[in-house]
């Protein structure tokens, strides 16, 4: 019995792992921590965590398969459309059944900020996908978000009454993070897998480089958690925030992600796009970044529009790293 239990742990550890850390992170956030352990996550550097996740991915990533899904882009550009365009739009009609304009102007920040900087890749190669698709919606999606988010915040602004933050958001400051945080590592990656004796040892140990990937994101969830968990004691969020209103905004943030996926997996088949690629787009297209959200929700002013942002991402935590394991089952059968 233990045996067969460690197994399953062992198989599943990164998924214990997010179950674990998220309430150990709320709880110890709420346990009136003391000042060095607040300290010691602000000082986290996030935005090097993301660089050296993505530098990871690429060194792994064979060079030859980017450049296939740059001559084949539908998959990338499939992927695109529905993490920029279709996701928003499905958003608006949700936005009526939240009550506060927080939670609104949240909401729709969750629905129009990019692909997620690293986890996509990994989650990509949990599911024994085309990461090379996920690694270019990636830098696309966040290289042009700072003309479409902005577009969907002053769209909500006009027609639902959200807040707009678009103003607030500084395109040179953040264009030099995304270089530095995606774009830089990625292109190091590539660069240091030319050397032959590189490219060797790298795909030798490709499953030490995705577990250090993954180790990593854990790390990112932990602190973003304590973080949130602090900031919401501090202001009293915890306290003045509905059930029903929680509950309301956490099941539209579930509903915006599966339907993306399921979308994003029926339009790929439709296409009868390679099978490996159809898991890339089911990840790439579906999945939101925390960083640039919880950026572009301080820029609005409202304490309560970062919750959705923090749902949205603590869900597609747990919900893709199931679907990442039935779809790697479902590749092996394919194979066999």
């Amino acid at each position: 019995m233990a045996t067969s239990m460690f197994s399953v742990v062992k198989k599943n550890w990164f998924l214990v792992g997010l179950v674990a850390l998220i309430p150990l992170a709320l709880f110890l956030a709420s346990s009136r921590p003391p000042a060095w352990s607040i300290n010691f996550a602000r000082s986290v550097p996030t935005s090097l965590c993301t660089a050296t996740i993505l530098f990871l991915m690429s060194v792994t990533l064979n060079s030859r398969r980017l450049f296939d899904s740059l001559r084949k882009p539908w998959p990338v550009l499939t992927a695109c459309g529905v993490n920029q365009i279709m996701i928003p739009l499905l958003c608006f009609p949700l936005l009526a059944l939240q009550k506060s304009a927080d939670l609104r102007a949240g909401l729709l920040i969750a629905a129009s900020v990019p692909c997620t900087m690293a986890a996509a890749s990994v989650w990509t190669r949990r599911a024994a996908g085309n990461d090379a698709v996920s690694l270019l919606v990636t830098l696309i999606t966040n290289g042009l978000c700072f003309l479409i988010t902005p577009l969907w915040l002053l769209a909500g602004s006009k027609w639902f009454g959200t807040a707009d933050a678009s103003g607030s958001l500084q395109f040179s400051s953040m264009v030099w993070r995304l270089v530095l945080a995606a774009l830089l590592p990625a292109f190091v990656g590539q660069m240091i897998r030319l050397s032959k004796p590189v490219e060797t040892i790298v795909d030798d140990n490709k499953p030490i480089f995705g577990n250090i990937a993954q180790c990593i994101i854990l790390l990112l969830v932990f602190v973003s958690a304590f973080r949130g968990g602090v900031q919401f004691e501090s202001t009293g969020m915890a306290s003045n925030l509905r059930h029903q209103e929680f509950a309301t905004v956490w099941v539209c943030c579930i509903v915006l992600h599966l339907t993306a996926m399921g979308v994003v997996w029926q339009i790929t088949g439709l296409a009868r796009y390679a099978e490996e690629d159809r898991r890339a787009c089911v990840f790439a297209g579906s999945q939101k970044t925390l960083p640039i959200g919880i950026l572009v929700s301080q820029a609005t002013g409202l304490p309560f529009s970062i919750l959705p942002m923090l749902m949205y991402h603590m869900s597609q935590l747990f919900i893709d790293t199931w679907i990442a394991d039935r779809l790697k089952s479902r590749a092996t059968q394919i194979d066999s």
